[in-house]
């Protein structure tokens, strides 16, 4: 009888052992500030004070700080996941696994920003002395439609890129790569499986496929030595937490013809300037983040000059999917003037000027040109 009485007890025991060996390991185990897996910063501990306990604020962020240092928060948000995954929920955390161990994020949609970003495109290229070339990158989910999983949210991004492109006017030349990538994409490897944005190959593809419109002959693939990295894993990997999966590789194509010295890349971010020799990082690759061994990644402004080039001067407006398809263009571009508008807050048309640019060429994944609100800095 006695030992049935102490049976009813034991479920109580064990959460309550649970709790004080997690209570135990939370104050003993050292702290990170950043996520490796997650890709993300993790909280702090909270402000105390009289005003933070009166409106919430406190007990909100101790929350978040609990649960982002977490003793073994890594193994449970795999679990987590997976069970997600098994359960039918697939896409809960707003990235869908496909087939080949693809991960998609949920498609763009229709936006009031996607409207107004043609509308600022449009009056900027008006009132331009410099023509303007556009393009939009369709998402990973589109062009690899075939790797979808069975349920998923409809990819309307030819649908959404033909209505942008029915905004620009006429004084942009807007390049459509739908097509392109999209019968490249049964042969060849134009996106990474784990981050949303396109391989080398797939800048490459869209590099041949601006070259009519924009008057320059692109260089054929035998022109190039590539340079594989393994072991990398992007966003869509950390916002998945589908910790099993294989990595990516990274690809850096260098032109053979290319002497020593030839290229020169700076790069400023406010009164921060940095140069180098090379459109390649290769100390980026000791990071968490890894894509940034392009370009350096994001900043403000990068002028890039190739003194073995016969163009003049393009600037690009840009988000992160240029950082690959840039060192292909510089081939045919003595300078390239690279600007990112969340960082670079002054008059794109100035640059232009002083310049004498022969072309801008503003180039955005979709999903970008869906949120960024910052197109209004074109001018």
């Amino acid at each position: 009888m006695k030992l049935k009485e102490s049976i009813k007890y034991l479920p109580a025991a064990v959460f309550s052992l649970f709790i004080a060996v997690f209570a135990v390991l939370f104050f003993v185990l050292p702290k990170s500030d950043f996520s490796e897996l997650e890709k993300r910063k993790l909280a702090e501990f909270p402000e105390l004070s009289l005003t933070t306990l009166a409106d919430g604020s406190f007990q909100k962020s101790l929350d978040t700080y609990l649960s982002d240092h977490m003793p073994a928060r890594n193994f449970f948000v795999g679990l987590d996941a997976a069970y997600d995954l098994a359960s039918g929920r697939n896409g809960e955390n707003g990235i869908y696994l496909g087939s080949d161990n693809y991960l998609f994020p949920k498609p763009s949609e229709q936006s009031e920003l996607l409207d107004k970003n043609a509308g600022f495109i449009k009056e900027y290229a008006d009132l331009s002395d410099c023509p303007v070339y556009a393009t939009l990158i369709p998402s990973s989910g589109f062009v690899n439609a075939d790797k979808l999983p069975l349920l998923h949210a409809q990819y309307r991004d030819d649908e959404l890129i033909s209505g942008f492109t029915k905004k620009l006017g006429d004084n942009v030349t807007f390049i459509d790569v739908v097509k392109t990538l999209q019968e490249k994409a049964d042969s060849e490897h134009l996106y990474y499986r784990t981050d949303h944005h396109w391989t080398a190959l797939g800048a490459y593809e869209c590099y041949r496929a601006l070259g009519d419109k924009m008057g320059y002959k692109p260089l054929e693939k035998d022109s190039f030595s590539v340079e594989t990295h393994d072991g990398f894993y992007g966003t869509s990997y950390a916002k998945a937490a589908l910790w099993t999966l294989a990595p990516d590789s990274l690809e850096l194509w260098s032109d053979k013809s290319m002497t020593p010295g030839s290229v020169s890349v700076e790069i400023a971010d406010g009164k921060d300037k940095k140069t180098s020799d090379s459109y390649f990082f290769p100390d980026q690759l000791q990071n968490d983040d890894k894509y940034p061994v392009y370009l350096d990644g994001n900043h403000a402004l990068e002028t890039i000059t190739n003194s073995q080039a016969t163009g003049g001067t393009l600037v690009v407006v840009k988000d992160s999917y240029a950082h690959t398809i840039v060192p292909f263009l510089s081939r045919h571009y003595k300078k390239i003037i690279m600007a990112d508008l969340r960082y670079y807050k002054n008059d794109i048309s100035a640059i232009t000027e002083k310049e004498n640019a022969e072309g801008v060429l503003i180039l955005y994944s979709l999903d970008n040109m869906s949120t960024d609100n910052n197109l209004a800095n074109l001018f």
